[in-house]
């Protein structure tokens, strides 16, 4: 799998949309790229019979969506987005993928940082003083 096929899998599901009018805070075009590649990194470290039940979820989601609302993501208005969002967010399915997304998202959109996942192990802070390193003091 090609390394934003994940992230395009997110926004052709429309949970990108649907945290933005959930949370104004993911309305900033670069909270919003950096929530979508946490959420994407953080797939992409699961085992891959994860990975493939959530695609297969993302993929249905456009559907439960435009069954709960009457609507199609793209073209709702925020009001609707985010009465469509509550309703789904009561279908058992759909639920757990939605809060865990959501989180994900929301860490990832105001941690600010570079995504780790994406980027590798955070660097190790340095050994407190108590700590003997072996270095002359």
């Amino acid at each position: 799998m090609r390394p934003d096929a994940l992230e395009r899998a997110l926004a052709a599901a429309g949970l990108p949309t649907l945290w933005a009018a959930r949370h104004p805070v993911l309305r900033d075009p670069e909270v919003l790229a950096r929530a979508a590649a946490h959420v994407a990194g953080s797939l992409r470290v699961q085992p891959r019979p994860y990975r493939i039940a959530v695609l297969l979820a993302l993929r249905l989601m456009p559907l439960a969506f435009l069954l709960v609302a009457g609507v199609r993501v793209a073209r709702s208005r925020p009001d609707a987005l985010a009465h469509g969002s509550r309703r789904l967010a009561r279908l058992p399915g759909c639920a757990l993928l939605l809060r865990s997304a959501e989180a994900l998202a929301l860490y990832g959109g105001l941690d600010g940082g570079p995504d780790r996942l994406a980027s590798g192990p955070a660097p190790r802070p340095p050994a407190p003083p108590s700590v003997p390193t072996g270095a002359p003091t």
